[in-house]
């Protein structure tokens, strides 16, 4: 029997403009830009993805778009996130009563982007 393995999700969220929203990721994110266009862009950094669309037409302060990114070393990206001063005021880093660390950013566009840790020794591919 073949079992597929899913080895990826990429977020596909809205922005006002594309060209500033893959900038805003790669200046204060430390993400690559691989691709741009008035529709349509794609920044990366390490094994995540995130896809832009727009002009999405909303405004930052009406975004409902939530994205979750698991990282390896959250307390350097904290830290790097704290010195540009894009740390959300009510998401500061801590750990959730389910076992992960975690916080969020605001990106340019209002979209709301949690950064999490997993506990050490945690396999998600686990039984228990």
């Amino acid at each position: 029997m073949v079992v597929t393995e899913f080895v990826s999700a990429v977020p596909i969220i809205p922005a006002q403009h594309v060209e500033a929203s893959t900038a805003w990721y790669r200046d204060q994110l430390g993400f690559d830009v691989f691709h741009t266009e008035r529709e349509y862009g794609i920044v990366g950094r390490g094994e995540t993805w995130i896809h832009f669309w727009g002009p999405s037409g909303i405004a930052p302060e009406e975004s409902n778009t939530m994205i979750r990114v698991g990282v390896r070393g959250i307390d350097d990206l904290y830290r790097d996130c704290q010195a540009r001063a894009i740390v959300h005021p009510n998401a500061p880093l801590k750990e959730q009563p389910w076992g992960f660390r975690e916080f969020a950013v605001r990106d340019n566009d209002g979209n709301l982007v949690t950064f999490f840790e997993p506990p050490a020794g945690y396999d998600p591919r686990s039984d228990e």
